[in-house]
């Protein structure tokens, strides 16, 4: 049986937390699925919520004291997994639903490219305009200065098979993560899947990065200080 194991990186997500493990748990599939919930160095009372819950066959808890950015989080917790087909994450926020999984499990399933060589990344719909516009201007950016087609770069989830972890070296601590992983996956060429993922409103909180337009502004201009880095590599 194919195995999937993802991280779910959370921070100051309390009020969700809760929820998100029921859902967990509603959701089985513990013969093809195994969740890591991490508390990525929250500073509300996320930590004393994960230490309540039981852990599970399929849900284990990791834990980061302090807060060292999305990207270092997320790293760290793809080095904690137990080996598996293939590995990934998605964010603890509940925007993404968990019954996409089974299709996506079904899509690299069936496959008949190589198992060892996949790279699947969502597409969000039902998303704001303003969103839409700056994950069209990432996109357009990385395709300009990376010199290939990119597109809906931070959507959820990513999965990718577990030999891909290698490649993962020095890599940022902050969101540009996604883009880094994004490409190493262009990079040694491997296969990428796509589907159409809704992508609805938070149901708990607030984000604690995307909270308005100069948000957005600030993440684009780190994102895109990144791109030129990965530019300069490529050449």
């Amino acid at each position: 049986m194919m195995k999937v194991h993802l991280v779910i990186p959370c921070y100051n997500e309390e009020a969700s937390l809760i929820k998100l493990y029921q859902e967990l748990i509603n959701f089985g599939n513990e013969d093809k699925f195994k969740f890591y919930i991490l508390n990525n160095g929250s500073t509300d009372s996320s930590a004393d919520v994960i230490s309540s819950l039981p852990v599970t066959s399929g849900i284990k808890f990791l834990n980061l004291e302090n807060n060292k950015g999305y990207g270092y989080g997320v790293n760290f917790g793809l080095n904690q997994l137990d080996k598996a087909d293939f590995i990934g994450w998605f964010h603890g926020d509940l925007q993404f639903e968990l019954s996409n999984l089974i299709e996506i499990f079904e899509i690299i399933k069936k496959t008949t490219f190589d198992k060892k060589n996949i790279f699947f990344k969502g597409i969000r719909i039902e998303r704001s305009l303003l969103s839409r516009f700056f994950s069209f201007f990432m996109g357009i950016s990385a395709s300009i200065l990376l010199k290939g087609k990119y597109y809906e770069i931070n959507a959820q989830p990513t999965i990718f098979s577990y030999n891909l972890l290698s490649f993962i070296t020095n890599p940022p601590s902050d969101f540009s993560f996604d883009t880094y992983v994004f490409w190493l996956a262009k990079k040694h060429k491997y296969i990428f899947l796509r589907k159409k993922v809704k992508f609805p409103n938070r149901e708990f909180g607030n984000s604690k990065w995307d909270f308005g337009l100069k948000s957005k502004i600030n993440f684009s201009y780190k994102n895109l200080k990144f791109l030129l880095k990965l530019n300069r590599i490529n050449k």
